[in-house]
């Protein structure tokens, strides 16, 4: 009996429209999607022989009568159409119109994909078909994989993924599995619609479910479909997607691009590794060829350009370290310092597929990391607390949450602490060595830290602070009040400070009186007892480069290099205020031998141009801010 498409009665129950929750999901990036699935399924499916799994995509441009099933098909579509009319949604028009006439052509593009070195998917005949075949192709909301253990996949939901690639929502399969058996059938997600009653079974229900098959009688597989094998045909084990009425036809490369860009977002690592390799129409993606590959992406790879650059086993700038995580297995961290990174962690297990991010990492210091999960028993502990995307660890998905909870709590701490711990020793390599007779460090060496979990946080990035030069002639003025007279009393009278050549403020504070405790207006820092007082005469903004670290609890270290010698100066530590100005911090007290503060400023002197020093420092209050510096010099 030849072949056609048959899709079951309703059985007089539910009628299944054309909104699929399954398939919605992928429709958003459908190449991307159906990237990331197949190559996920195929990695699953791995034979165990050592060599790198390989997904082929290939598109053909051929004629419909070539295809099997399409004359059926097209009957099929229109009945839709007929069933549906005007009450369908709009979603439900759009597809058949779309569908319609992707049918009338002569020719359609036809997608490929095949994989090698793979076990195929077993138990195609099953009369239960609760077997890998049956999951994939035929089973709905349940997984069974042939390494269940290191599986990837686990919800059923990802094989929706390949369907919306298709004009009509129709997938064939071909498998030769490694215990020889060869089977293929078509699938077509559709919606309900009518038969002719001729058609059907004596009382049978003649309005048809939303899912039919191409195969032979009662829905089971074909050995063989020999218009699948004319476009060719499978030697190896392995298995085939032929995806007809392909959406994604354009003549240039922007199907190509998109497929590798979701391969080296989701599977850099896989390729890196050997695990996995990929081919694109004429682009060969491997290990040797993924720097080219990279290149050939562009900007669209950014993410996954920085990723390389520190999974590469030949980048000695790398800092890994590795954790024993229980009786699990291992933690293993790979972290690269460096300027214009994305600071965001590949987070990968197993087979090298990119999965779940960690949140609240440390926004400082420019770097990126990437994270491996090690061990069957620890992959298999944080799968079960995988979403269905594969894109996050929820612990209450997992049989055991609570504890699944402390594990991902631990796993995610060690991360964030592990970098900071770097940044700290990056930041400490830098900078102790050089702290002239501007900072002494070890007043700060001397204290007992007993707190042995206290947590260092960066609260700023390191920047470059450029603060605009003020004009070099005096035509802008600062007011300031007087204070004080003979009784201790103002008499309230506002004065002009100026802003003298080179951006140096001279203020005013004409304190005639003696009254002691009143405060300077202005910036005032040498005091004159007849009421001058100046900002260091020519003092004027000096450009540094500078970066904070907050231990908490208002401790910080400043780390910093200015642009050109201070012999005489002062650091303001400013946040940002809600109108988007610098505001002024108050530091209360610094640690350093030649250090002092000064009306909230840290004093600094005999300062060399392009050398780092660091000073540690405390704020006012335990509020956390963003913190900016800028630095005044003579």
């Amino acid at each position: 009996m030849s072949n056609k498409w048959f899709f079951p009665s309703r059985g007089y129950a539910e009628t299944e429209g054309f909104s699929n929750a399954g398939l919605a999901e992928f429709k958003g990036n459908p190449l991307r999607s159906l990237a990331r699935e197949v190559c996920q399924n195929s990695l699953d499916a791995a034979d165990g022989s050592g060599k790198p799994v390989r997904v082929e995509f290939h598109k053909y441009f051929m004629p419909i009568n070539e295809f099997p099933g399409m004359d059926d098909m097209r009957k099929v579509i229109y009945r839709c159409a007929n069933f549906w009319g005007e009450d369908g949604d709009a979603n439900t028009k759009d597809f058949l119109t779309k569908a319609k006439n992707a049918l009338r052509r002569e020719n359609f593009f036809v997608l490929t994909v095949s994989d090698y070195n793979t076990k195929g998917v077993q138990g195609a005949f099953s009369d239960k078909n609760i077997t890998p075949w049956g999951s994939l192709v035929k089973g709905n909301s349940f997984s069974v994989k042939s390494d269940e253990k290191n599986a990837q996949g686990s919800y059923g939901i990802g094989k929706a993924a390949p369907f919306v690639s298709s004009a009509i929502q129709t997938i064939f399969y071909r498998t030769f599995d490694k215990e020889g058996v060869r089977a293929a059938l078509g699938v077509s997600r559709l919606m309900a619609h009518e038969i002719p009653v001729d058609e059907c079974q004596f009382g049978e229900d003649p309005i048809r479910r939303s899912v039919g098959y191409y195969g032979e009688v009662n829905n089971k597989p074909s050995e063989s479909i020999s218009l699948l094998d004319s476009i060719f045909e499978r030697d190896d084990y392995g298995t085939d997607l032929f995806i007809p009425a392909f959406c994604y036809s354009t003549s240039d490369d922007e199907w190509i691009k998109q497929i590798l860009q979701e391969i080296v977002d989701n599977f850099l690592y896989s390729i890196y590794s050997g695990k996995l390799e990929v081919v694109v129409d004429s682009r060969k993606l491997t290990k040797e060829s993924l720097p080219v590959i990279l290149s050939f992406l562009g900007v669209k790879a950014k993410d996954a350009t920085m990723f390389y650059d520190v999974v590469r086993d030949d980048n000695n700038q790398v800092i890994e370290e590795t954790k024993k995580f229980y009786s699990y297995g291992t933690l293993r961290l790979r972290l690269l310092y460096k300027p214009d990174m994305n600071k965001k962690v590949l987070v990968v297990r197993n087979s090298g597929m990119k999965i779940a991010n960690i949140p609240s990492l440390p926004k400082g210091m420019s770097y990126t990391g990437f994270f491996e999960l090690q061990g069957d028993a620890l992959n298999e502990l944080f799968r079960g607390m995988e979403n269905p995307k594969h894109n996050a660890w929820e612990p209450k998905r997992h049989s055991n949450p609570t504890t699944a909870k402390k594990f991902k709590e631990e796993v995610e701490e060690w991360v964030r602490d592990t970098i900071n711990k770097k940044l700290i020793e990056i930041s400490g390599a830098e900078t102790l060595i050089d702290v002239g007779d501007c900072f002494n460090y070890k007043e700060a060496d001397k204290r007992d830290d007993t707190d042995n979990n206290k947590k260092e946080s960066i609260v700023d990035t390191v920047r470059t602070v450029s603060v605009d030069t003020l004009p070099s002639s005096s035509t802008k003025t600062f007011k300031v009040k007087n204070q004080g007279g003979a009784d201790g009393h103002s008499d309230g009278e506002m004065t002009s400070g100026t802003v003298g050549p080179g951006g140096a403020k001279v203020g005013h504070r004409h304190r005639t009186g003696k009254k002691k405790g009143l405060k300077p207006t202005g910036r005032a820092t040498m005091e004159d007892p007849n009421g001058l007082d100046t900002v260091y005469p020519g003092s004027h903004e000096v450009d540094v480069s500078a970066r904070i670290i907050s231990r908490g609890e208002g401790t910080n270290v400043l780390i910093f290099n200015a642009f050109e010698n201070i012999n005489l100066g002062e650091l303001e530590i400013v946040t940002k205020g809600e109108n988007g100005k610098a505001l002024q911090l108050n530091v209360q007290s610094v640690i350093g031998d030649n250090a002092d503060v000064v009306n909230g400023h840290i004093v600094i002197k005999n300062i060399q141009a392009n050398i780092k020093y660091s000073v540690e420092f405390r704020i006012a209050g335990n509020k956390k801010y963003a913190m900016g510096v800028r630095a005044y010099g003579n």
